[in-house]
């Protein structure tokens, strides 16, 4: 409620500001916005570069343990015929 009184006190400045401060400010709106899309993005990549890397973690260790398991196999294999 309040923030709405504040927004319709403050409103006719919008209209008002001469021409190059209207432009300055919507500069200054773009540059605040191109940097949290600069922050966004920025993120997006950390967070892209931890999933690859849980990623070869995990094809890693799925590739251990199936060799491991083949070596078992192949292991039990070899005692049933011998034995």
């Amino acid at each position: 409620m309040v923030r709405e009184r504040i927004m319709a006190a403050t409103a006719w400045m919008g209209q008002r500001l001469p021409g190059r401060a209207a432009r300055a400010v919507e500069r200054a709106h773009r540059r605040a916005n191109a940097r949290k899309r600069g922050w966004s993005r920025d993120i997006a990549r950390l967070m892209l570069v931890a999933s690859v890397l849980v990623l070869g973690v995990l094809a890693v260790e799925i590739g251990r343990k199936a060799v491991t398991i083949l070596s078992h196999n192949t292991a039990q294999q070899s005692v049933e015929i011998t034995g």
